[in-house]
């Protein structure tokens, strides 16, 4: 599977019901060690729904102080965002995702630490 198969796919949650699009992906360096580039990535969880720009560009790191103002907006315009976690993941066919949760049980995007 390639990133580019989730990025701007539709969600759709226990009920069918769209959770929205597939903005980032989040990955941690856990998986087993590839040569002599180390430890592989894996997919934790996906960024859906909500905007993405800001977090792009850095702001949903918890070290960026500022400008405050651009640091509001964005933290604004992704407040509807949602967080999936891999494990919920069902089935990715014909870019929709199908999840093992409904919508409101989902969490808000985690912000991250570095």
């Amino acid at each position: 599977m390639r990133l580019s198969d989730l990025l701007g796919a539709e969600v759709l949650d226990v009920a069918g019901e769209p959770v929205g699009k597939i903005r980032d992906v989040r990955l941690v360096r856990d998986g087993p060690v590839q040569g002599v580039f180390g430890p592989g990535y894996r997919v934790q969880g996906l960024v859906v729904g909500g905007g993405a720009f800001g977090a792009r560009l850095g702001f949903d790191r918890r070290d960026v102080r500022g400008p405050l103002p651009l640091k509001l907006l964005f933290r604004r315009l992704h407040r509807k965002a949602r967080f999936v976690e891999w494990p919920l993941v069902e089935a990715l066919q014909d870019r929709v995702v199908r999840i093992r949760a409904a919508r409101a049980d989902l969490p808000p995007v985690p912000r991250l630490t570095a």
